[in-house]
């Protein structure tokens, strides 16, 4: 009979420890609305963008005044046939400055004044468009 208590005990330690539930939030369950990410997650801050296809990546960042940002063109892909595709993009910001429209290289605009600089492709439009913040 002592057999039997000591394997209905090991079976009742081992099914508590299956399963349940807990309160404490796991590491990846910040319930602070915002994606996900840590509290006070600091702004993306990057000198260099890139152009993509379809997107600038980062689409918004946050630079100290004076800081010069360069925007490198990785818009091309392989066209599945040893060569290559590329697509051209430009960059307009709102105050009128403006990059060439080009497929490949790069371009650079330095930010002398405080603000918020929104830009976007002017052949794609809205669809393709950014945000620098200078502080």
């Amino acid at each position: 009979m002592r057999h039997a208590a000591q394997i209905a005990l090991i079976l009742l330690i081992a099914t508590a420890g299956c399963g349940g539930s807990s309160t404490a939030p796991s590491s990846n369950n910040n319930n602070n609305n915002n994606g996900g990410n840590p509290p006070n997650t600091p702004p993306v801050t990057t000198s260099d963008i890139s152009v993509t296809n379809d997107y600038f990546d980062p689409v918004s960042t946050t630079v100290a005044v004076g800081t010069k940002v360069t925007w490198t063109w990785n818009s091309c892909s392989s066209d599945g046939y040893g060569g290559q595709t590329c697509v051209s993009h430009s960059i307009l910001f709102d105050d009128g400055t403006a990059a060439p429209t080009q497929q490949s290289g790069t371009w650079s605009r330095t930010f002398t004044a405080a603000g918020t600089y929104k830009y976007h492709c002017t052949i794609h439009g809205a669809a393709m468009s950014g945000t620098i913040v200078v502080q």
